[in-house]
Formats: structure tokens, sequence, C-alpha cells
């Protein structure tokens, strides 16, 4: 049976579960990954029943596993709980900050946001994970996240921090082969520069100013790729024309690298939302986190 005095082992099996690494738990946790593999060891003894499946590439939690990190997720959960109310006592951020973002967002946005508060609160830490991917905040124990238009069937309570709309963008040597073109169908048959997100065949859809909307189905993507920065790089680089939240190029157009193609045309709406887990007091260091981000 666990005693009271061994539950900082199951800390450590959560993070191993979180980073799917013993190697980044331990970096998280601060400590040797010598210690982490001596915690594991030490949590199987204890329960008598083997946690994790270990490959040369990862680790992951086997059937028994899983639901030993449910548990050790909601002991957790209630740490970091008792840690809010504690810390809503006093007026400055302290403990771990938990953001989880895409990663252009990130980069943009939170990053320079997570340095500016550890900046001013020495008792702050932060561990900001980035991926394109859906990640659950509940289950990984994020305290805040951001997202872009966020489903409307969304358990999270979410709040709008920005919007901004979609653009044509191309640059200046390949705008001017195309200078003809005076619509986006006129676009059809260009070369173009997607996101791995956007399905083969999407159809993308325009407004001009009078209201008129036009849809097209551009041909495949010359080019496919990950980031809103590496199709603003494959832009600049006059490997197609892309369609971009107009902040993505910014300081590219104003620098002359990036020209907006048909002016009087624009793509969706892109709403950046930041979320909350819903039920959980926001600790100070999360009520100063979104006050940076705004």
């Amino acid at each position: 049976m666990l005693r009271a005095q061994q539950l900082p082992l199951l800390a450590v099996f959560a993070h191993v579960c979180r980073q799917r690494s013993l190697t980044k738990a331990a970096s998280v946790l601060g400590i040797s990954k010598s210690v982490v593999s001596a915690n594991i060891r030490a949590l199987e003894q204890v329960l008598g029943a083997r946690l994790l499946e270990r490959t040369t590439r990862r680790v992951a939690p086997t059937q028994t596993g899983e639901a030993v990190l449910a548990a050790a997720e909601r002991l957790l959960a209630a740490a970091d709980e008792v840690g809010a109310i504690a810390e809503s006592e006093h007026n400055v951020p302290t403990g771990t900050l938990r953001v989880a973002a895409p990663v252009d967002l990130g980069a943009l946005l939170v990053a320079p946001a997570v340095a500016r508060l550890c900046a001013k609160y020495s008792g702050l830490r932060a561990e900001l994970v980035l991926s394109d991917s859906r990640i659950d905040p509940i289950a990984h124990q994020f305290d805040a996240m951001l997202l872009v238009n966020v489903p409307k069937d969304s358990s999270l309570v979410t709040t709008q921090l920005a919007s901004d709309t979609e653009i044509i963008v191309a640059s200046p040597e390949l705008a001017k082969e195309w200078q003809t073109a005076k619509q986006p169908r006129d676009l059809t048959g260009a070369p173009w520069i997607s996101h791995t997100s956007i399905p083969i065949n999407t159809r993308a859809r325009f407004r001009n100013r009078r209201g008129t909307l036009q849809q097209i189905v551009p041909r495949e993507a010359r080019i496919v790729t990950n980031t809103a920065d590496s199709i603003r790089s494959l832009v600049v680089a006059s490997a197609g024309f892309a369609v971009v939240p107009s902040q993505v190029v910014l300081d590219d157009m104003r620098a002359g690298r990036v020209v907006r193609v048909l002016s009087d045309w624009s793509g969706r709406t892109v709403r950046v939302h930041l979320c909350l887990p819903s039920g959980r007091h926001s600790p100070r260091r999360v009520v100063a986190f979104v006050e940076e981000l705004r």
C-alpha cells in the first residue's frame, strides 16, 4: 500500500507520462534521470505492478499505469488547488505556470509574455508546450491554453483575445507574373503554399468589400508545410501564393518582401481565444498571465 510519504512518487510518475520521456521529466522536475528511474522503480515495487512500457524512443503507461496516472493527476490537481488558495492570499504570482499553445501563436504571443512574467516575478516558473495537435488542458493540468477558432462544443471557459483576417500574399516578383489576375478565381492555376492542417480540395472562401462571395479550389499545393512561419519564408522566396492572417506577414509587407494580392478580397476571420479549464480556482499566476497577454 502506498503510504503518505511515498506520494511524491506519483508526481514523478505523472510527469514521466506527460513528457513521454524520463529525460524530459527529469529536466522539468529539476532532478537527474537516475533519480526519476529510481522513483519509478520504487513506485512499481510498492504497487506490485509494471506501470510503464519502455522503448528506445519513448515510454508510455501500461493499462495499470493509465489507471494509476488518472489517480495521480487528481492528486496533483488537488495540490494545485491548495497552492492556488494559498497563493491568492498574496498578490505575487508563484509556482509553475503551465501553458499550451499552437506553435506559431506560442512563439509570437505566449513566449514573450511568459518571459516578461518570469523577469518580473522571481518566484515564478513556467512550462510552455507548443504543439499544433489538440491537447486536453484538463487531463494534462494546464493552467491556460491558446486556441484558434475554438469549437462551439468546447467545455473550456474561453475569452477572445484578438481577431485577424486572412489575406492573399505573394512575393513582389510572383505577384508581377500574375498581375492580370483581378479576382481570386483567376489564381486557381497559380502555385500555392498550404498548411498541412488544410485538407486537399478545400474550398477557399473570399469576400470583397462589396460583400460578393467567391469560392475557389486552388490546384494541389506546390508546397505543404506545418507552420505559419515556414509558409511566410516560402512566400518571401517566391515559392507560391498563400492565404495567411495578416499579422503573420505584417513585417514582411512593411519591408517590401511580401505584397498583398487582390487587396479588395479577404478570407475568413481568425479568432484567437484564451481557454481556461472550467470549475478551477485561477491562481495569481494565471491572472497575471492573462493580464500580460492583454
